[in-house]
């Protein structure tokens, strides 16, 4: 209905970007990053709200960017997930770089300028969704193909989290939920990542994740001698005994390498 106001809704929406926001720091400590009452312009980095309202938002920017047949006549193609996107160009940067920009000053929006950079990835990669992103050559065929690996901060990432749920406090805490909550981690890094060239980072994850959870079982046992805890939790009993996920270490798409 035109000009029909849904103050329910409204005011529920209000609420979600008043919300404050909390992060949890690796020693326990709460702090508040964003939003809150004091929030006057934007949604908040890290609110449950902001994926959907950015959807709602840009929205715009993927229909105009068909409409007017930007593909084609820019020779540029738009990729974006919620308020994150980029822009390929097949020629010249600058049209497509200001078609953005006139289309967001209509929403009134501003770039992050922090965030924005042109970047050849013939000679530099760039770093999209956790992913790292550059045109590599293949040493077999000698032809170009876009290689995309996990991010070497994602890598941190899954790392850090799992040096966190194996640390030696929480050897009072049952094992199965240790290993319960490195599987749920594990688990779901992979079905971010587990995609083109990540094979070789796949493989430094399931090897951090055997080596924590066998120290972590050195520290409840009280094993000091490194060389008699691979032989009392090998490999295969890690998985076997004590149930810990087995990282694939072949990617998917592993052959859907695109032209360049």
């Amino acid at each position: 209905m035109n000009g029909y106001v849904d103050s329910a809704i409204l005011h529920v929406l209000k609420l979600w970007l008043k919300a404050p926001v909390i992060e949890e720091d690796e020693d326990g400590t709460r702090k508040h990053v964003g939003g809150g009452k004091a929030n006057s312009k934007g949604t908040p980095q890290g609110g449950v709200i902001s994926p959907l309202l950015s959807n709602c938002y840009l929205h715009l920017l993927d229909r105009i960017w068909v409409r007017q047949q930007c593909c084609v006549k820019l020779k540029a193609r738009i990729v974006r997930y919620a308020d994150d996107f980029v822009v390929l160009c097949g020629g010249k940067v600058d049209a497509p770089f200001a078609t953005v920009r006139r289309v967001l000053d209509r929403l009134d929006l501003t770039l992050n300028e922090s965030k924005t950079r042109i970047v050849d990835a013939r000679r530099e990669s760039f770093t999209f969704l956790g992913f790292e992103i550059r045109v590599s050559k293949s040493w077999r065929s000698g032809k170009s193909y876009p290689h995309v690996c996990p991010a070497p901060k994602s890598l941190a990432k899954i790392k850090e989290r799992i040096k966190q749920q194996t640390d030696r406090r929480l050897t009072p805490v049952p094992l199965g939920d240790v290993v319960k909550n490195m599987n749920a981690s594990l688990r779901g890094w992979v079905g971010d990542f587990h995609y083109r060239n990540s094979s070789k980072v796949l493989d430094k994850v399931k090897t951090q994740a055997e080596q924590r959870l066998r120290t972590h079982l050195m520290k409840r046992h009280k094993i000091q001698d490194r060389g008699a805890a691979l032989q009392r939790f090998p490999r295969q009993k890690l998985y076997a005994n004590y149930g810990l996920y087995k990282v694939p270490v072949t990617a998917g798409w592993k052959t859907a390498h695109a032209s360049v």
